[in-house]
């Protein structure tokens, strides 16, 4: 496994993840408001041949989405506490740095971080190495021994 890659892949999908968490928490509620709203099996009526009526059908497959979304969310949250703990790890000058390298991209950013930091673009680059192995130190715990 190469650490790093690991490190830029986690990186460039935290806000992605993040704002995906309301959306999904959102999609969650209005499961859940429709699982309410569905009437209950009729428990007259003899099934057709394999299978249950189109409520039945409904009830079931809110019921699977929903099992599916709690878990899709408790996957998602983690991944994103563990690179908020890594950012964590990071002084306001390698953050801003992974930032304006994965996280926000801006156009031209080894200029502006160039220019904001004072630095050459070379130490640009080397900064942003550290930082990256800060991170992931800081997020996954030592990366070699």
């Amino acid at each position: 496994m190469n650490w790093q890659k690991e490190a830029v892949s986690e990186l460039r999908k935290y806000k992605a993840r993040r704002q995906s968490l309301d959306s999904m928490a959102e999609r969650r509620a209005a499961l859940e408001d429709a699982f309410r709203g569905i009437r209950s099996a009729a428990a007259d009526a003899a099934p057709v041949q394999g299978g249950g009526s189109r409520m039945e059908d409904s009830l079931i497959n809110n019921i699977v989405e929903r099992e599916r979304l709690y878990w899709t969310i408790k996957a998602t949250k983690r991944l994103v506490e563990l690179t908020e703990r890594g950012l964590a790890g990071l002084d306001e000058r390698q953050r801003t740095v992974l930032e304006k390298f994965y996280i926000d991209r801006p156009p031209d950013h080894i200029d502006w971080l160039s220019e904001h930091l004072c630095y050459e673009k070379s130490r640009v680059y080397q900064l942003k190495d550290e930082a990256l192995y800060q991170f992931t130190v800081a997020m996954y715990g030592l990366t070699d021994y």
